[in-house]
């Protein structure tokens, strides 16, 4: 008979969680083997006692062990549930963790962004004081001589000149005259030249966008991740800055099209190592976590936009994709296939001369990551206005899509990794990642039958957007919240 198990001990930190974490896995896998070998056993016995067994007396033995195999058995599988039930309370208890840490730190990040802001204001006052001071020295020396008697001397009285008093009037008021308007001149200079303190606090200033459009690059150029244009007039939300960014950010690029247009915006990576997925003991298919290592790739800054895939539809005759209502020009391609995005990418390629194609699963989540571990691309709880889906806080939320990129990129220059549209990726789908590629390479082992996206969408609850969560759908299948974004080889 197997004991009951108290597995609700406290935990006191990271580390002990960890370590339980660990513990309650090793047993899980025990446990499952032990039901693996029971359910063995039992089938062998059953096997045998109906091919061996003549006698009643051997029978009723071999039923009372067969017995006592399935109640030993049913206390095993009771074990492994409250093994992975106890899992999920634990993984819950980390992200509670995650989450109090990440506030924590944002916390403390505002408080460090004011006492910086107040230490800003004390200087520039006392950088104004002190050029107040001097300039009170400077005008102070300016009127002290001009208010002195000596200042003001009358003329000399010619010898040829007879004595009288209207000479010395006339000379005294001009010379009255000449002192005010030095005064005078002195004391528009140093209010000109003074800027008074400022006591209040103003709103900060909003720098005022460009009036020319940059020009469209001839060949391959670099341009800096701005939004795109055409935009439809609904008002997007203020979207929050990233949570934080690279030392340096990726650079981006536009082909020019065989047509003279520009193609997508695409951010430039340099690939390298990380760690994929996440170990889940309660069951999950985003694991396990194990390390990746990418080659050098691009990715588009924006998912496909109905007005870049309008004009792939008008060059090939392919159907137009459904708006359902919402508009086209700047907002994301919806209802399109797996093959559909998968033979734009194509015709990018025919068009620029260079490999498009959909990316990777893996290429997506470490461009979706940003370099972060964290459970969204902003950290590890959920934001208002950080994204758009089902329940996120934004004007759109369970209604449509909203146009790309009116909401903070990630610290790639990425925008709507999270929410917006689903985004269809070369995968094929597979339970978990055992046997997964390494190398960045998307998957054709799994079952092909169905096709991986990635990102959550406008109609999808929050915890969809984290960056280790995959969604599965036939090839075929058509969604108003169903997308992609492209990749490229260097």
């Amino acid at each position: 008979m197997t004991e009951p198990l108290d597995l609700r001990g406290p935990a006191t930190g990271t580390g002990d969680a960890e370590g339980l974490r660990t513990t309650l896995e090793e047993m899980r896998r025990q446990t499952e083997h032990e039901i693996a070998r029971l359910n063995r056993k039992l089938a062998e016995r059953e096997y045998a006692m109906e091919q061996t067994v003549s006698s009643a007396t051997e029978r009723q033995a071999m039923q009372q062990e067969l017995g006592t195999l399935r109640h030993s058995l049913g206390d095993r599988e009771k074990t492994l549930d409250r093994i992975t039930e106890e899992c999920r309370r634990l993984e819950n208890d980390l992200e509670d963790r995650h989450v109090q840490v990440d506030n924590l730190q944002q916390e403390v990040q505002r408080k460090e962004a004011s006492l910086k802001a107040a230490q800003d204001q004390v200087a520039r006052l006392k950088r104004q004081l002190a050029e107040i001071q001097e300039q009170s020295v400077e005008i102070s020396a300016m009127i002290d001589p001009l208010e002195s008697p000596n200042r003001l001397p009358l003329p000399p009285v010619q010898p040829d000149t007879p004595p009288g008093p209207a000479p010395q009037v006339i000379s005294f008021s001009a010379g009255l005259i000449s002192g005010l308007a030095v005064i005078a001149v002195a004391v528009v200079i140093f209010w000109g030249r003074i800027e008074l303190p400022q006591l209040w606090s103003p709103s900060p200033s909003v720098p005022s966008a460009p009036t020319t459009a940059p020009e469209e690059p001839d060949a391959v150029t670099a341009v800096p991740p701005t939004a795109p244009t055409d935009t439809p007039a609904d008002a997007p939300v203020v979207p929050l800055p990233p949570t934080a960014s690279p030392a340096a950010p990726p650079p981006t690029l536009r082909d020019r099209l065989r047509d003279g247009s520009p193609g997508p915006t695409m951010v430039v990576l340099a690939g390298g190592s990380f760690r994929m997925g996440q170990n889940s003991m309660g069951g999950s298919d985003s694991g396990p976590e194990h390390e990746v290592l990418l080659a050098p790739f691009l990715i588009g800054a924006y998912e496909v936009t109905f007005q870049q895939y309008d004009r792939f539809v008008r060059a090939t005759s392919r159907r137009f994709p459904d708006d359902f209502g919402w508009g086209r020009g700047e907002r994301p391609v919806v209802g399109v296939s797996w093959s559909d995005a998968q033979a734009y990418a194509d015709w990018l390629t025919r068009q620029s001369g260079k490999r498009y194609r959909l990316p990777s699963e893996a290429e997506w989540e470490f461009a979706a990551q940003a370099g972060m571990r964290s459970a969204y691309p902003w950290g590890f709880s959920m934001e208002p206005g950080r994204a758009l889906c089902f329940d996120c806080g934004s004007q759109w939320d369970n209604r449509s899509t909203a146009p790309v990129g009116s909401f903070a990129p990630n610290a790639f220059g990425l925008y709507d990794t999270a929410g917006n549209a689903l985004e269809w990726v070369a995968d094929c789908y597979a339970n978990g990642y055992d046997g997964a590629p390494t190398d960045g390479r998307p998957r054709g082992d799994g079952n092909c039958a169905n096709r991986v996206a990635r990102g959550g969408a406008y109609n999808k609850p929050a915890p969809s957007l984290k960056t280790i969560a995959r969604a599965k759908f036939v090839p075929e299948t058509r969604l108003n919240s169903l997308g992609f974004r492209v990749a490229r080889e260097p």
